[in-house]
């Protein structure tokens, strides 16, 4: 694999400094690509005889920057998280600190390793957390390479592809991933559980790329194939799955969507399509990568990110209950998104981005998800700023961009840190802050002036 020659020399030296650890304090971000970057940490940790201690938080605050500075570690590794909290993590003051992450830095680390594409000339979209973490864990012992296919689910889970296809080091990856046995790509519909959800329930569990009327509720899906005349069962009685459909049914079936996609105003009906990927380390419904970054992400958002990581590593029993957590995942996201679509006074039209109030409706594990689904469909010319409540009298602000406005609001949310007191950060096209409850207004000006010399 080719990597550039300065992400090479920051990762040689970070595995240096890992191998002189003992006993090891890790951080990683609680979404799915920094549960798969926390399966891979662990695993290679645990291959090396690493005595190790892992946490997933939501962001690292000065609150958990405390805790682990009381915690007296001498050790710490972060995973997808920590570029954009330097600060913090100098304050901490831990004797050694590798840092594995993709997001813009903010400052410099003071004591240890730092390994970041942005370091080398990279964009943050080249390669996701779990591929900064997998590239370690690759330096780290070539042996390795059987977790290639978790840096991939990561990566699907950050939204990392453009058209639906992986580039740079992901793409690299990607190709290392299968080159080693671990998973097989092809092209397809993009929808969830392809390879073992009922087709109807397939497409009542798909949100990217969102059905309008199908998404929400079973009874719409089951409607929709009706409508098209697929048979819900195969001729044993089975429910028909995605992959038992004829190639005419298929064909069928794509354009239906892309109609219904159309008729409510939802632009890029290529969305539907896009590579897939088959993983040959697992069986069943978590064969395919998107869904065991669904599968993840709702772990996370549902404060089971040990269930995420543990079935990363093929535990029997976390396997069995990650069933259970997607559902429940998959009804509450549903219930939120109906609350929305059922609620115009929810969205309100600021000069330069839409407002979605989810204050006292949608928790903050859910309201960047939520303005991911629905932001082609109900923002379609304008970032989406979706508010909830969070702890301690602040609220949690998460923004999305739609792919052609010309907005970063990962350095957005940077600049607006410069002159007010919130945590946050992100990418180009999503970011989030918190921000104290009677800051918000001063936040959202600031936000509107910058979107408004901006696009």
């Amino acid at each position: 694999m080719e990597i550039p020659e300065e992400l090479d020399g920051l990762l040689k030296e970070a595995t240096e400094k890992f191998k002189e650890m003992d006993k090891i304090r890790i951080v990683s971000h609680y979404d799915a690509d920094g549960i798969s970057s926390a399966a891979i940490i662990l695993a290679a940790s645990l291959r090396c005889g690493k005595k190790v201690h892992l946490s997933i938080v939501k962001q690292l605050r000065p609150e958990i920057a405390d805790k682990l500075k009381r915690e007296n570690n001498k050790n710490l590794v972060f995973t997808d998280l920590g570029s954009g909290h330097l600060p913090l993590v100098n304050e901490i003051g831990a004797e050694n600190t590798v840092v594995l992450d993709h997001h813009h830095p903010s400052g410099e680390l003071e004591k240890g390793v730092h390994v970041n594409p942005h370091l080398a000339g990279l964009g943050e979209d080249t390669v996701s957390g779990a591929g900064v973490t997998y590239l370690f864990a690759r330096e780290l012992d070539e042996a390795n390479t059987d977790l290639s296919a978790l840096a991939v689910v990561g990566a699907i889970g950050d939204i990392q592809e453009e058209n639906w296809r992986m580039n740079g080091i992901n793409e690299e990856i990607v190709k290392e991933a299968e080159r080693v046995g671990e998973l097989t790509r092809g092209e397809g519909l993009r929808l969830f559980g392809r390879l073992s959800r009922p087709i109807h329930k397939s497409l009542q569990y798909t949100t990217r790329p969102y059905l309008p009327g199908v998404s929400e509720t079973e009874s719409g899906a089951v409607q929709f194939l009706s409508n098209l005349e697929i048979d819900l069962k195969n001729g044993d009685g089975s429910w028909k799955k995605l992959v038992d459909l004829e190639d005419e049914e298929k064909k069928e079936l794509a354009s239906a969507i892309i109609k219904k996609r159309v008729r409510n105003g939802i632009e890029g009906a290529e969305e539907i399509f896009g590579n897939t990927y088959t993983l040959s380390c697992f069986d069943g419904r978590l064969e395919d990568a998107r869904e065991l970054s669904t599968s993840l992400n709702a772990c996370g958002r549902m404060s089971q990110a040990s269930v995420g990581i543990l079935s990363c590593l093929g535990d029997q029993k976390a396997l069995e209950n990650m069933e259970s957590v997607v559902k429940g995942y998959k009804r509450t996201l549903g219930k939120l998104i109906r609350i929305v679509r059922n609620n115009d006074g929810l969205l309100e039209k600021r000069e330069n981005f839409n407002l979605l109030n989810g204050v006292g409706r949608i928790p903050e594990n859910f309201i960047g998800t939520i303005c991911s689904i629905l932001q082609s469909d109900i923002s379609k010319e304008k970032v989406l700023v979706g508010v909830a409540e969070s702890e301690k009298n602040r609220l949690k602000v998460s923004m999305r961009v739609p792919d052609d406005l010309d907005a970063n609001v990962g350095e957005i949310v940077e600049s607006i840190g410069d002159d007010m007191d919130i945590e946050g950060g992100g990418h180009e096209k999503a970011g989030g802050a918190y921000v104290l409850v009677d800051e918000k207004e001063e936040f959202l000006e600031m936000l509107n002036s910058i979107l408004e010399k901006e696009t």
